[in-house]
């Protein structure tokens, strides 16, 4: 199958503390394929991971991450879009904006 139209981001909304992140993908026909998101969010309480996994359409809306993102805290995001377990593509980004 041809991936080289397929475009993947991750969106990310803040309100105030809280951050609500979402994988997105598109392509020019439906396609679905697996994805695996993860947030590492470090601030003076310490690191923490949070890890989602599941199916992504284009075009469509996924499952999304909520966090309280306290001030003087990071937000990093890592995404694999997979298909049958083999990666094609990957993001990474930050949920500070």
């Amino acid at each position: 199958m041809d991936f080289s139209q397929l475009a993947v981001s991750i969106d990310t909304q803040r309100n105030g503390a809280i951050v609500m992140i979402r994988p997105h993908m598109e392509n020019p026909t439906p396609l679905t394929l697996q994805y695996r998101l993860t947030v590492r969010q470090s601030g003076a309480g310490g690191n923490s991971f949070i890890n989602q996994q599941g199916d992504i359409q284009s075009g469509a809306p996924s499952s999304s991450v909520r966090l309280s993102l306290p001030a003087g805290a990071t937000c990093q995001v890592h995404l694999e879009v997979l298909q049958e377990k083999t990666l094609i593509k990957q993001v990474e980004g930050s949920c500070e904006g």
